[in-house]
């Protein structure tokens, strides 16, 4: 029988090109992989670190819009109003002409791509600059304070001219900052000058990479690591040590140029913040999963593919939230509808109350006698598990018959 030896030590200087050395490092006491590029890989961890930090990474949950390509709403050049997929924000320099579209390669693989959706920022008008952000909660991100973490992303220029400038950037909420509360995410309009980065607002800084780490397909520049676009996937990643005493992280990647043509489009992929050093293959966890993260943050009534609205069918939408009639005819209470969320979501909510087939922000008499929408609804205990939605009846409603709303709880941070 024979045995490797390793005698405790800390971390070597990096080896020469094609070495590669093994230790076992003094205070972790862990047999870790030191590459010629300085990265490390930690032999015996419990695979917890491979974990991926980000929500919805693979942009496989999208509640808020279709996945066919469509306009950005609420797009701003000072906060995260503008969601996209589900815990993911669009910024830009000019408010205007910006679409997102999720893309579905389940029946044509693309090459180099390990998800099965990516996610297109669409310019349909030149002169402007986009960034893709994630709010990071405090719960999820706490235990990587004073420990190094990998960003990692993967990039396309599908239409356009390749060779664009794009950033990479790690966001703290500083100390001065209140825990899971985003002041506006910028201090004014973005600018649209070339080689201008973001203005973060007050308590908000970023955090630069380390420079002891060689980034992958990148360079250091300042407090981002950048990189070209090219037509094809490329992966791009770096480590930076999170400050000790941060409330809050944001990943964020951004253009560095406001030339781009009127058809461009940026598309991202297999979104990722590890912790440690090493480069870690994208994989995607399970669908519901993901889904439940993500009602955590924004949680609805209507199926999962569905756009919350009102008037929206039976036949499409469903019923919604329902209880049947109580009190017949045009009554205060006529009907209660008990809202329960999917999951207990991270804060108490905004709720938006839509009306089933019909226009409005009411309950609506889904069978009887001419249905209709009822005439008056409130809204009444709304905290993170659900609410009571009341209303008064409709002159033909009768007790027993079926009424519906369909509601969309909002807790994302857009400031």
């Amino acid at each position: 029988m024979s045995y490797i030896n390793l005698t405790k030590t800390s971390a070597p200087a990096t080896p020469a090109a094609n070495k590669n050395l093994l230790y076992v490092d003094t205070i972790s006491k862990r047999v870790v992989h030191l590459d010629d590029d300085g990265k490390t890989n930690v032999l015996n961890h419990d695979g917890l670190q491979d974990r991926n930090i980000l929500t919805n990474g693979g942009f496989s949950i999208q509640q808020r819009l279709t996945a066919a390509s469509s306009a950005i709403t609420g797009i701003s050049t000072t906060t995260r109003a503008g969601q996209v997929a589900d815990t993911w924000a669009v910024t830009t320099s000019v408010a205007s002409n910006l679409n997102w579209a999720q893309i579905d390669v389940s029946g044509a693989a693309d090459a180099l791509l390990n998800s099965r959706y990516y996610g297109s920022i669409i310019c349909a008008s030149a002169v402007k600059k986009v960034m893709l952000s994630h709010w990071i909660l405090n719960a999820e991100m706490a235990h990587l304070r004073g420990q190094q973490v990998r960003l990692s992303f993967k990039h396309a220029q599908k239409v356009g001219t390749a060779g664009q400038i794009l950033k990479l950037g790690l966001i703290q909420l500083t100390s001065a900052g209140t825990v899971d509360t985003s002041p506006a995410f910028l201090s004014g309009a973005w600018s649209a000058s070339a080689g201008t980065d973001p203005a973060w607002n007050t308590n908000l800084s970023a955090v630069t990479p380390d420079s002891t780490v060689t980034p992958e397909n990148g360079t250091i520049s300042g407090a981002y690591i950048t990189t070209t676009t090219t037509a094809g996937w490329k992966r791009t990643s770096g480590v930076w040590t999170v400050p000790a005493d941060c409330k809050n992280l944001v990943f964020v990647v951004f253009t560095d140029s406001s030339s781009l043509g009127a058809t461009d489009n940026f598309s991202f992929a297999e979104m990722q913040l590890t912790q440690g050093e090493e480069i870690i293959d994208y994989v995607e966890p399970p669908q519901v999963e993901t889904l439940l993260r993500c009602q955590r943050r924004f949680c609805k009534s209507f199926p999962l593919t569905v756009v919350p609205a009102a008037s929206v069918a039976v036949a499409t939408g469903g019923n919604g939230e329902t209880s049947i009639i109580t009190r017949a005819g045009a009554t205060a209470l006529a009907s209660t509808i008990q809202i329960r969320f999917p999951v207990r979501m991270w804060k108490t909510p905004t709720l938006t109350l839509w009306t089933p087939v019909g226009a409005g922000a009411v309950p609506y008499r889904i069978n009887g006698t001419t249905p209709a929408a009822q005439t008056t609804a409130a809204t009444t205990g709304l905290l993170d598990m659900g609410a009571v939605v009341t209303s008064t009846g409709d002159a033909a409603g009768v007790v027993g018959d079926l009424v519906g709303v369909h509601y969309s709880a909002e807790a994302e941070l857009v400031a």
